[in-house]
């Protein structure tokens, strides 16, 4: 089969995308060994790049804004994630092309981005749906994410604060919590568990409205968002028709 040449460079872009988030993976490993942190004159864009591939699904702007200051010593302004939402948009629709963007996630009923909700944009496109089940199940992994993020990161700017952070999460997850107190394994395998009974069906829903929605929406809003709307819903028709 031969290729055109936009598949071929596709392809090659793509390529690109994997090597990039391979040697993103070594380095995040590489400065939990060594103990370092990053950069506050670093991008907010690629602190944010650095939590996602961390993580590996979408977090809410919130818990990010929570837990750039113990961990990297960096605040974030509320303001700020509209204006870096604005900016990835921006970026993708010039000439400049990055390996990837951030991007948010897609409601699985009509495409709309859910912009309190960041992605990657090599994320496969199943792992950036907002499916029915989502919203619990998002929280749960969050929960877990910054459990085993706070008993990993010894090194962090104020490991303390981002204790407290992680216990706040555990609270919040339901999940009994004493003051001074940091089981991080237990609250971590009692997560586990609420997580893996929500994980199947939610995976499901997910990867059916991505095979529904990816060939009736452009590439700008496979990320950002449908612009004119979908018509149909997940299980009325075999596919989407775009408004």
């Amino acid at each position: 089969m031969v290729l055109s040449d936009s598949e071929n460079l596709r392809a090659q872009e793509a390529a690109l995308e994997r090597q990039l988030a391979e040697i993103r993976k070594q380095r995040i490993v590489a400065e939990k060994k060594e103990g370092q942190t990053a950069s506050p004159r670093r991008a907010v864009r690629e602190f944010v790049l650095d939590l996602l591939m961390d993580a590996g699904f979408a977090l809410n702007s919130l818990l990010i804004a929570s837990i750039m200051p113990p961990l990297y010593g960096k605040k974030i302004s509320s303001s700020r994630f509209g204006t870096l939402s604005t900016d990835e948009a921006k970026s993708f629709d010039s000439a400049r092309v990055r390996p990837v963007y951030l991007c948010h996630l897609l409601k699985f009923d009509d495409a709309q981005p859910i912009k309190r909700y960041w992605a990657r944009s090599d994320w496969p496109l199943s792992d950036r749906i907002y499916g029915p089940h989502s919203s619990r199940l998002l929280f749960l992994k969050a929960a877990k994410w910054t459990v085993e993020l706070a008993d990993a990161r010894s090194d962090a700017v104020d490991a303390e604060r981002l204790h407290f952070v992680a216990a706040d999460q555990a609270r919040s997850a339901g999940l009994k919590v004493v003051r001074g107190e940091f089981p991080f394994a237990d609250w971590s395998g009692s997560l586990t568990e609420e997580i893996d009974r929500l994980d199947s069906i939610d995976t499901e829903e997910r990867e059916r409205a991505a095979a529904a929605i990816a060939d009736e929406l452009n590439p700008r809003e496979l990320l950002y968002g449908s612009q004119g709307g979908l018509l149909s819903l997940p299980g009325t028709q075999a596919t989407y028709r775009s408004a």
